[in-house]
């Protein structure tokens, strides 16, 4: 009878076992970017890098908090009104430790040292960006096909900062180079254009090339594939290669990462992702390893 008991158990377990099992390889999700109109969602990201050249490592924190709203909704393309709430930075340049708060901001103090000014001014800087606000036309896929509101803001940042003749002039041609619609365009993109635009099941993939200006630009081709599905959540891994494509100044590597997507909206609750590359630029070989965070709120 004990014998029994023991076979029918474990029988039982089985057919638990392969009806989980089929269940989860036959569910299927839509996943798509569908922030809903009338809706807030919030993201935060947060980077933790280093730079190893030789003997000598720099690092370099970095959480910035975006916050979204969706304005309209055609069906096809979203309009979304995004502005920044909070910059956090700490980084080490030349051999000084700069840390930089939109909402705590330092002054550079009586006592001014080289290091207690520049963070003065990226202070006073980021203090000027935060609250700013610019639009975002998203299409299902997570493409923004269209971005405005920089020229805007570059203006009113040098009116709030006080500057005026060549300075004020200066501190636009200096914003726009590095925070126009298009750089933020492909800041945004890296999670928000990741979705396939069909219905899912474990074991499906599908691929994503977008590219990336800056000091160093950068191509990314990545592979996503569904891990798990389990309710509306979707758990999708994530291999990317990056590769500058330019011989001058080489930039090669990749990104491993998890992202965990709710199905309803195409929001993404939280990614954890791994990124090791290497530069190469006059001779100098810089190793780049780090972590990046990203957690999404719905409002």
């Amino acid at each position: 009878m004990q014998r029994l008991v023991l076979i029918l158990s474990v029988f039982s377990l089985l057919i638990i076992q392969s009806c989980q099992t089929t269940k989860t390889a036959t569910t299927s999700k839509m996943l798509r970017f569908n922030f809903e109109k009338g809706k807030g969602y919030d993201y935060e990201t947060i980077m933790n890098l280093d730079f190893v050249t030789g003997n000598e490592t720099r690092q370099t924190d970095m959480t910035a908090y975006y916050s979204m709203f969706v304005a309209e909704d055609n069906g096809s393309v979203k309009s979304i009104k995004a502005k920044y709430e909070r910059f956090k930075m700490s980084l080490d340049i030349a051999g000084l430790n700069i840390m930089i708060d939109s909402d705590n901001p330092v002054s550079p103090g009586v006592n001014k040292t080289e290091a207690s000014e520049l963070m003065g001014m990226m202070n006073k800087f980021f203090g000027a960006i935060k609250q700013q606000k610019f639009t975002m036309m998203v299409n299902s896929e997570g493409s923004i096909i269209e971005i405005t509101g920089f020229d805007q803001m570059a203006a009113s940042i040098a009116d709030s900062l006080g500057l005026q003749g060549a300075s004020r002039e200066q501190m636009v041609q200096a914003f726009r180079k590095r925070f126009n619609g298009e750089a933020v365009k492909e800041q945004m993109e890296r999670f928000l254009f990741i979705f396939p635009d069909k219905e899912v099941k474990v074991g499906d993939s599908w691929t994503k090339n977008s590219t990336q200006k800056g000091v160093l630009d950068a191509k990314y081709s990545s592979v996503y594939k569904v891990t798990d599905i389990e309710g509306d959540m979707v758990t999708v891994e994530e291999l990317t290669t990056i590769d500058s494509g330019n011989p001058q100044s080489t930039l090669n590597g990749e990104i491993k990462g998890e992202l965990i997507i709710d199905s309803r909206t195409g929001l993404v609750v939280n990614a954890d992702q791994d990124i090791k590359a290497n530069t190469k630029e006059k001779g100098n070989t810089v190793k780049i390893t780090g972590k990046t965070k990203v957690k999404g709120k719905a409002l």
